[in-house]
């Protein structure tokens, strides 16, 4: 994995994707988008992941908003819901990543950014307050495409039994504002960085570069 702190914009193309039978005819990560998200910010958390995690990531077809999780009393959308339909896809990707313009909300907290599946299959990003200031106001283009890139990782993660990390400089620590969030380095500390190896091992993920 990449111990890098720069946002990546671009995936990157394995040049031995189309002559190595052993890797797979398709990512780990999935990753799609639940109604209106940007192709933008799209492609720059599809890299990150690449580039960080180390792990072949598809774009999949664009899918509608997930109206099944709307909560008329909450006026939000219910991650637990939207996680429960992507895990029962018929995708082969082991990990599938769900992106949506949508607030969402689980019933303990008053929003989320994102949500998981601790060591399952799927995670979801909100992207629809990750475009704020905490005090108010908008935030520019780069500061939203990192902290778009920063929750896609921390969930992902989250999906092969990463936990929260108490260490200052993890991408794993838990953030509770976009202020939180902006702190957050882009890469994992050395623990969570050894736990993430060790789970690909475990769930049998063949990771793009030994």
């Amino acid at each position: 994995m990449s111990p890098v702190n720069t946002l990546v914009r671009t995936p990157t193309e394995n040049p031995d994707a189309n002559n190595s039978t052993s890797l797979p005819k398709h990512g780990v990560v999935g990753v799609v988008r639940l109604g209106a998200v940007g192709e933008a910010v799209l492609k720059i958390v599809v890299a990150n992941l690449q580039e960080i995690l180390n792990l072949p990531v598809d774009i999949l077809p664009t899918r509608q908003t997930p109206d099944f999780a709307y909560s008329d009393s909450r006026k939000q959308y219910h991650a637990a819901l939207i996680l429960k339909k992507l895990a029962e896809s018929r995708r082969p990707h082991p990990r599938i990543l769900a992106l949506v313009s949508v607030d969402l909300f689980i019933p303990v907290l008053t929003h989320v950014f994102g949500e998981a599946q601790m060591g399952g299959r799927a995670a979801v990003v909100s992207l629809h307050r990750l475009k704020q200031k905490e005090e108010g106001g908008g935030v520019s283009l780069d500061i939203f495409y990192e902290r778009a890139a920063k929750v896609a990782l921390h969930e992902v993660a989250h999906t092969f039994d990463l936990v929260h990390c108490k260490q200052p400089e993890c991408i794993m620590r838990l953030s509770s504002g976009p202020n939180d969030l902006d702190e957050l380095p882009l890469f994992f500390c050395e623990y969570c960085e050894a736990f993430l190896e060790e789970a690909y091992r475990r769930y049998g993920i063949q990771r793009l570069h030994d």
